[in-house]
């Protein structure tokens, strides 16, 4: 396969590469809570705790290690959220300073989940739990 680009959701795109075929994956998903990038309940970046969250990236690189050749070499830019509760209102998960519509006070997703052992403003570790997660997962 040559200057192949696939344009949709990488859980159904990246099954259409055979395997064992790409040198290497350049990637960034998108961020904990961070945008909704079209309503769909299935997006990346949209589950109910950061632990969902890794687990649906997990996967993901699950079919990218198949679609990479052995010697083949993921590139992954991950960062981190910041966890924004706040009891009675729903947490703001925006962390983004883009002029966007849905980036208005009024567009924001709010979040009512309370997760354990998080205080307001706290980073969450996302990119640290992805790293141990995939090393769990057969990653170096």
């Amino acid at each position: 396969m040559k200057d192949l680009i696939l344009f949709g959701d990488c859980k159904k795109t990246l099954k259409q590469f055979p395997r064992g075929s790409a040198q290497m994956c350049v990637t960034s998903p998108p961020y904990y809570g961070l945008r909704d990038y079209g309503g769909e309940e299935s997006q990346i970046g949209q589950e109910e705790t950061p632990e969902e969250f890794i687990q649906s990236l997990v996967e993901v690189f699950r079919e990218v290690r198949d679609v990479l050749k052995d010697d083949g070499v993921l590139w992954l830019n991950i960062g981190d959220s910041y966890y924004n509760y706040r009891p009675g209102t729903g947490g703001l998960p925006k962390q983004t300073v883009s002029r966007t519509n849905q980036d208005l006070p009024e567009q924001c997703n709010r979040r009512a989940n309370k997760l354990d052992g998080l205080k307001e403003k706290d980073l969450i570790g996302i990119p640290w739990m992805l790293a141990f997660a995939l090393r769990a997962d057969g990653w170096y």
